[in-house]
């Protein structure tokens, strides 16, 4: 039987042709946005990880409630203190201070009177230490345009986009007014080590400098603190349960209820939107499933009521010859998953190639400025595809559904037509 509708499919394509398509369609693009969230949801949670909420972060209390304010006055006051406890009761993280600050960037001219001035966002962390990995987690070193990496700590590093804006080259001093944590005011002159291009339209288009975090505590008067404390895991991999764990251990043995200076510590869900963000990653294969199945099932069900009115002349034959309705019925079904299985084969493999293409040469997006989709969560600039085990299988799932239940709805007019009606329809 296998074989006969088989061949059947394959010398009458008046029939078979049009929900092969559709399926080949609705597969293709099924794998292909299966690809494209496998590749773009890691790069996005590591690439926000990286540059703002850490796996885990700690904060003192009171800076966590005015975390948008960004008070230095309610920093950590022993910042490496802390992170000594937690290196040596979590050996399989590793734990960054940075600090976060705004300021006004004062630009002289060659006599050194004031050029020009504009507001800038500032965030300090351990760039030249030798073992500090900050310079490949905040992409400086990959991203670095112009200049050198810093090797002093009142070298900074100042976004392209800023220097070409107001003239800055490197080797330029400028001076950044901001204030302490004792609320006086600061300045403090930086030289221009580097700019860079993050591949970040949040950080490249706005007015984004790194500093040497030694070189900001000494402008800020932190004197070893740090607003917060970032932990990675060693893998680099984000995992929800581990992260929670070690949050509840901090917020159990080193916080201080009721003291705003205490520290108290979050996982990366628990900042902003990514708790949804990430529910909304790992249901999306079967909400885009259940969207083309429902798109073909509407499609080829009306193909099947247009296929079966120009085939009453064959159920007519068959029931001339003997075979029932159920039987006839059943065939059908048959064939729908037939159509399904050879339109999902093809479907998958142009799914994949183009998955394929995505991964290798990725997709330049900046000049729509998808870059940052809220506070602190970063979207990749050069979005990239993955071949993941689902891409092999999530295409069968619509491809398979949709042709059936397409053929047993429409299917159905077989018991409703009459069998006498069946047989004119042969004569003619």
């Amino acid at each position: 039987m296998i074989k006969f509708l088989l061949a059947g499919i394959l010398r009458d394509r008046s029939r078979s042709l049009f929900p092969i398509l559709t399926v080949f369609i609705g597969t293709t693009l099924t794998v292909l946005m299966t690809g494209y969230i496998g590749g773009v949801m890691p790069d996005m949670i590591r690439l926000s990880a990286h540059l703002d909420a850490g796996h885990v972060k700690v904060t003192s209390q009171g800076y966590f409630e005015d975390r948008a304010q960004m008070p230095l006055d309610m920093a950590l006051d022993d910042a490496e203190g802390i992170i000594d406890r937690l290196e040596a009761q979590f050996p399989d993280m590793m734990w960054k201070a940075r600090t976060r600050f705004g300021g006004l960037l004062d630009i002289p001219d060659e006599n050194g009177e004031t050029r020009a001035q504009t507001a800038v966002s500032a965030q300090a962390a351990d760039l030249i230490s030798p073992n500090s990995t900050e310079l490949e987690y905040l992409k400086i070193k990959s991203s670095l345009v112009d200049g050198s990496l810093p090797d002093d700590p009142f070298d900074i590093i100042v976004s392209k986009n800023l220097a070409e804006s107001y003239g800055l080259a490197i080797g330029d001093m400028v001076t950044l007014m901001s204030s302490t944590v004792n609320g006086a005011m600061s300045f403090q002159n930086f030289r221009i080590a580097g700019t860079v291009v993050f591949g970040v339209a949040a950080l490249d288009k706005g007015g984004a400098i790194i500093a040497d975090i030694e070189g900001a505590r000494m402008a800020l008067d932190m004197n070893g603190g740090s607003t917060e404390i970032l932990g990675f895991f060693k893998d680099d991999e984000y995992a929800s349960e581990r992260a929670q764990a070690v949050s509840d251990w901090i917020n159990a043995n080193l916080s201080v209820e009721g003291d705003p200076y205490s520290p108290t510590a979050f996982t990366m869900e628990d900042v902003n939107e990514f708790a949804a963000l990430m529910q909304f990653a790992g249901a999306f294969i079967f909400i885009i499933s259940a969207v083309f199945i429902a798109i073909m099932f509407i499609v080829l069900w009306n193909s099947g009521l247009m296929n079966g009115l120009r085939r009453y002349g064959e159920m007519g034959l068959r029931l001339a010859v003997g075979e029932s309705k159920g039987h006839i019925y059943r065939s059908m079904l048959l064939e729908s998953s037939l159509i399904g299985i050879i339109g999902t084969i093809f479907g998958t493999a142009l799914g994949l190639f183009f998955v394929y293409l995505l991964q290798e040469y990725g997709l330049d997006i900046s000049g729509i400025g998808a870059s940052n989709t809220g506070d602190g969560i970063y979207y990749p600039d050069v979005i990239r595809g993955k071949i993941i085990p689902a891409c092999f299988y999530i295409g069968f799932i619509p491809g398979l559904i949709a042709p059936f239940l397409g053929s047993l709805v429409s299917g159905r007019g077989i018991y409703k037509r009459q069998t006498a009606s069946l047989f004119k329809e042969l004569e003619t």
